[in-house]
């Protein structure tokens, strides 16, 4: 079921893009529609099948990839990642429902959507840091070329900015996983054998705080969210709706999946000025919302 959530919107995104040219775009939208419509009904499917009382994964599939690098089709999903999968579904299908006859570029466009969804899903049900990360960077061409295609008048700095931001945010989270496998002596980079404990306080800190700083870039946390408003303003609705209902809340969920749950110990000390910094974020956002007088810009900040 996992695999279907995952190479479902990836099949689909593979039909429309390479459909014949003469399907006019409301043709295209049913198809597009016809897949999201599919992938939410495997999300709902999911839900109903999964096991509440349990705290641990489900659905649970494992293949191996790439041994020699530790990398490995390592797939589950649990209560904390299920609700933001049914989510992403719900978006996609709304995104694609409600997008208008006279845009432009069809094939790619809904295309670019489904592709997100596929990479989104996919961060989710990883259960191996290397594909975390494989599936984290696969959003960030689609969504660039969402923000440069469909965009306002200044679209290419935005997509441009967003692109810099994400991708070291990518080579950050990757530099925090290469860390914990190679000082903890693993070549295995599934989740369940990843162990901090061996390590050093001091080495713990250093690695929780380069994992941080990346996924802090994706949420976005003050003061790495200069990427945010401009990304928003010169997105089109369907792209900023995917920005705020699926982008921020993958960097959210990898900062407790891989934040608190790898680094139990080191948590405690970095909790205290995460919680400053969230509420900084929050206060910040709120009065830079209120003194906006463009619509967007407003959303925005209140992102």
């Amino acid at each position: 079921m996992l695999s279907a959530l995952l190479w479902l919107p990836a099949l689909g995104a593979a039909v429309v893009g390479f459909l014949p040219g003469n399907i006019n775009a409301m043709r295209l939208r049913s198809i597009a529609s016809a897949f999201a419509v599919a992938i939410f009904l495997l999300n709902i499917l999911l839900l109903t099948q999964f096991d509440t009382t349990n705290s641990g994964l489900q659905f649970q599939e494992y293949l191996p990839w790439i041994p020699q690098l530790g990398l490995s089709y390592n797939l589950g999903v649990d209560g904390l990642s299920l609700p933001l999968i049914v989510l992403t579904g719900l978006l996609t299908l709304l995104v694609i429902y409600g997008t208008g006859e006279g845009i432009a570029r069809p094939q790619l466009y809904y295309s670019l959507i489904l592709l997100i969804n596929a990479g989104v899903v996919g961060a989710l049900m990883s259960q191996n840091l290397l594909l975390f990360v494989l599936f984290y960077e696969l959003e960030l061409i689609p969504f660039y070329l969402l923000i440069a295609i469909w965009g306002g008048k200044k679209r290419e700095y935005a997509a441009m900015k967003f692109l810099i931001y994400t991708a070291v945010s990518g080579l950050l989270v990757l530099a925090g996983f290469l860390g914990v496998a190679w000082l903890s002596g693993s070549l295995n980079f599934d989740y369940s054998a990843i162990t901090t404990q061996d390590l050093s306080f001091k080495t713990q800190l250093i690695l929780l705080t380069i994992v941080l700083i990346g996924l802090g870039i994706k949420i976005p946390l003050v003061p790495l969210h200069t990427w945010l408003p401009d990304a928003y303003v010169e997105a089109s609705p369907a792209t900023a709706i995917l920005l705020g209902g699926v982008l921020a809340k993958l960097g959210t969920y990898g900062l407790i999946r891989f934040g608190l749950q790898m680094f139990p110990e080191t948590w405690s000390i970095v909790a205290p000025g995460l919680a400053i910094i969230g509420t900084v974020s929050v206060m910040y956002g709120a009065l830079s919302a209120i003194a906006q007088k463009d619509i967007k810009r407003m959303v925005a900040y209140s992102s």
